[in-house]
């Protein structure tokens, strides 16, 4: 059983509160985005990685990558921390004809 059907079936059964459903459930998401960054880094290490055959050109075009991966992993740290990776949309009323 996944960690977010043991929450699901301990807040239905009514062995846990909503708050700490709340808690673990952001504890999740955080470990869940430490995870993707370190995959994404260890992947941008992997792709592009100094060799020593590279000239300076190519040295220098992969540093440059190599740093927009590596802002993206922190971005991903961040978003997942916050718990606001999205703005959440307007919520209309159905019935409204506009």
């Amino acid at each position: 059983m996944s960690a977010y059907s043991a929450i699901y079936q301990a807040l239905v059964k009514g062995g846990m509160s909503a708050t700490e459903a709340a808690n673990r459930l952001g504890e999740l998401r955080s470990e869940t985005g430490a995870e993707l960054s370190a995959g994404l880094l260890a992947r941008a290490t992997e792709m592009y990685g100094q060799k020593p055959t590279d000239s300076n050109a190519v040295r220098r075009r992969r540093t440059a990558r190599f740093g927009a991966v590596r802002d993206a992993a922190q971005w991903l740290i961040a978003a997942t921390a916050s718990g606001r990776l999205t703005t959440t949309p307007h919520q209309r009323d159905p019935r409204s004809n506009t």
